[in-house]
């Protein structure tokens, strides 16, 4: 017994010695190895090394990073914070800690941290395009925006700095100042492939002589470009015929950008089919717990039916709140799976309630545009039982001929690029929608775009009752319509106009595919 616990004795001696002999760079690397391996062994193993180390800001963003992934957010935050205090240019440190909070909704503390961050360490164009990309896919374009002229000044030709600058712009509604930047990016590389079609966007053409059709037109006959280029360029050329009233040459032109873009991305129309199905299945989901303070809305329908539209005209009261076409219902339904646990849904309602509220201005009605929801509203339903849908609706042509005019380089869109596609999913739109509304009744508003550009004042009248938006409570907020970034952004920033209703009739000739989509 007594050799026994002097051995026991020795042996503890002996890993104490050897842990007092490791050196700061040794204790990184098992934190390191530990954190691919174990999150929750590394955290205590890097907990001990700060407690000799405690200077060292590796060792806490290692830690931070170990906290995160075992769920403890708080502590996490705490040691990224510490890391970055210690070493102010740990860029690392920076980002992991912006990814934390984007999880939590806080999406103005991440600006601040990265914005913080990035204006004391030193600068590389790596280091820029990082961080200009990551605050865009965030969506905090105005932070974003603050940084360009300086990366700018840094990397005058870099394509991918001017393309995303051109881009901001162009989100932000300066126009002019987007076009300039995107034909900046595509006279240095051509193959910066969404600029063409953000060129295109920046403006109507109304000149036969615009500089940019030209421009256009010239890449078209390129033999230097790649197809996904190409297309691009394809969808930016048709839409500026399209402005011209060239119908004829403007679906020549669609034409072959979407044969040729197809070609290469095809759509698989009976895994539509069998989602459709599996989402008609008699199934009972449980409801999530979770009271919300805040009203949730979700407006939906098919792309390009005036889901944009919709949403600017809410936002102009500023109790209500836009964050555009968040992708978080469909990356949630795919988590939660077919049968999710009441646990599950709490937990994943109370993740979706942060991501409406975020850090801004209070509201109390918080709106996702995201218009392929429609594909999950029984779930929508489930974890936010106060939930409000807006259903968009719009004659079916002039949506099918939107959708195939339009280049989204999406595989969830992977359908709009040949009518008897956009049919077929049409098909399974319709048995969804009806089965939400029979499913759902009185959770849905149906709003018909063409009531609503011919009757905006009252149309929007309504559907703020069937929120619950008392008539006298409006307050105009010009703020909240200043960031647009989908295919509406030049459209929703002009008077609401009823220019698009019936458009189809231009290429009924031009385009037989599209007779053969019902109207309604």
């Amino acid at each position: 017994m007594i050799i026994e616990e002097f051995s026991k004795s020795s042996s503890d001696t002996t890993i104490a010695w050897r842990a007092t002999e490791e050196s700061e760079e040794d204790c990184v690397a098992t934190g390191e190895r530990l954190l691919r391996d174990d999150p929750s062994a590394a955290a205590s193993s890097l907990k001990g090394s700060i407690n000799r180390f405690p200077d060292s800001s590796t060792l806490h963003y290692l830690l931070g990073n170990a906290l995160r992934m075992i769920g403890r957010a708080s502590e996490a935050e705490l040691a990224l914070r510490q890391a970055i205090s210690l070493d102010p240019t740990h860029a690392n440190a920076s980002i992991s800690l912006a990814h934390l909070l984007r999880e939590q909704g806080r999406m103005k503390a991440l600006a601040e941290v990265l914005l913080a961050s990035w204006r004391k360490r030193p600068r590389s164009l790596e280091d820029d395009q990082r961080v200009l990309s990551f605050l865009c896919e965030c969506g905090c374009f105005v932070e974003a925006d603050s940084l360009v002229e300086a990366m700018l000044d840094a990397h005058p030709h870099d394509p991918f700095l001017l393309r995303r600058s051109g881009e901001i712009a162009l989100i932000l509604g300066r126009f002019d100042e987007a076009r300039e930047r995107l034909r900046a990016t595509l006279e240095r590389d051509a193959h910066q492939t969404s600029a063409w079609l953000r060129l295109a966007h920046t403006h109507r053409f109304s000149d036969s002589d615009d500089v940019d059709l030209g421009f256009l037109q010239a890449a078209a006959l390129r033999t230097d470009l790649d197809t996904d280029a190409l297309a691009a360029v394809g969808f930016g050329l048709g839409k500026a015929l399209d402005d011209l009233g060239r119908f004829d040459e403007a679906a020549a032109t669609l034409k072959r950008a979407n044969a040729d873009w197809r070609s290469t991305h095809p759509w698989d129309a009976a895994d539509w089919r069998r989602f459709v199905e599996m989402q008609t299945n008699p199934r009972t989901l449980e409801r999530s717990a979770v009271t919300a303070e805040i009203t949730p809305v979700f407006i939906v329908g098919l792309p390009r039916s005036g889901t944009t539209l919709a949403e600017t005209l809410l936002c102009r009261d500023a109790h209500v709140r836009g964050r555009g076409e968040l992708n978080w219902i469909a990356a949630l339904a795919r988590q939660l799976g077919p049968n999710p646990t009441a646990s599950m849904l709490n937990s994943a309602a109370d993740f979706l309630l942060t991501q409406l509220r975020q850090d801004d201005e209070p509201a109390h009605y918080f709106i996702d545009k995201n218009p392929l929801n429609f594909r999950h509203i029984g779930l929508i339903r489930a974890l936010l039982p106060n939930a409000k849908i807006i259903h968009c609706r719009r004659n079916r042509r002039d949506t099918a001929l939107s959708l195939w005019s339009q280049h989204f380089a999406h595989d969830d869109l992977g359908w709009t690029y040949d009518f008897s596609d956009i049919a077929d999913y049409l098909r399974g739109y319709d048995v969804l929608m009806a089965h939400w509304q029979q499913s759902l009744p009185d959770s849905v508003f149906n709003l018909d775009y063409e009531v609503l550009v011919k009757d905006s004042e009252g149309t929007i009248s309504r559907v703020r009752e069937f929120l619950g938006l008392e008539s006298n409570d409006a307050q105009i907020d010009p703020a909240q319509t200043r960031t647009i970034a989908t295919a509406s952004v030049w459209q929703a920033r002009q008077k609401v106009h009823t220019q698009s209703v019936d458009r189809w009739r231009h290429y009924q000739h031009s385009l037989p595919g599209l007779l053969d989509i019902p109207e309604h």
